[in-house]
């Protein structure tokens, strides 16, 4: 599974957070508690969580239209696994932050892995997948999200998703064709990865090119 968000993505918000006043001050201190969480990778209990998730509404009633609240609140529901509706809670959360903030690459993936969990692999799971692909090509966590979730879905994906898809592992190739790699070979779809790996300006471990020799040898 992907981890989403990493503590990147929280120590930026708490930078962003620094700026707007008492409100910023709470989503500040969330932001910074959330980042901990990640750091450790211990995850928080239900308190912890219901004592953030109240910290950060209030936030929201100084300050509605808040799209970076929004985002957090819905990554604080996706974490109530108790809760039969912490998937649809985290929803509607992201769409109110993606409506608030369109060009943001990380809550638009935030919402496909959303969506996955949920079982939803229809429209509005492929039309999320190919905004943030488009939006965030070179972010790795982006990427990561885009690559695993849409090699997982790779069925039932449309021609113009798959488009996407496969110029996102061009780009993390780039990066780290390693990683690719393997989340390609546990999603099933090496061959899908084989094809991208020209393009791989890094040094590939030679196990990978032998599997993908061997399998253009064998197709």
């Amino acid at each position: 599974m992907v981890a989403f968000p990493i503590a990147a993505l929280f120590a930026w918000l708490a930078y962003d957070a620094m700026r707007v006043g008492s409100a910023g001050e709470i989503v500040y201190d969330a932001a910074t508690e959330m980042a901990t969480w990640e750091a450790s990778g211990a995850p928080p209990g239900v308190q912890t969580i219901d004592w953030v998730t109240a910290d950060l509404e209030r936030a929201q009633r100084i300050t509605p239209g808040d799209a970076q609240i929004d985002e957090m609140l819905g990554q604080l529901a996706r974490r109530r696994i108790d809760r039969p509706d912490s998937i649809d809670d985290a929803l509607a959360h992201f769409s109110r932050a993606v409506a608030l903030r369109p060009a943001s690459p990380y809550t638009w993936a935030a919402i496909v892995e959303a969506r996955y969990h949920k079982g939803d692999i229809g429209p509005a799971f492929q039309a999320a997948l190919r905004r943030a692909a488009e939006l965030g090509p070179s972010e790795p966590e982006v990427q990561r999200t885009v690559v695993d979730f849409g090699l997982a879905a790779w069925d039932e994906m449309a021609p113009a998703t798959r488009e996407s898809i496969e110029k996102t592992i061009t780009g993390a190739m780039r990066r780290d064709p390693g990683e690719i790699m393997q989340m390609a070979e546990r999603r099933g779809r090496l061959a899908v990865a084989c094809r991208h790996l020209p393009d791989a300006p890094r040094r590939v471990d030679s196990e990978w090119l032998t599997t993908c020799r061997s399998r253009e040898a064998t197709s």
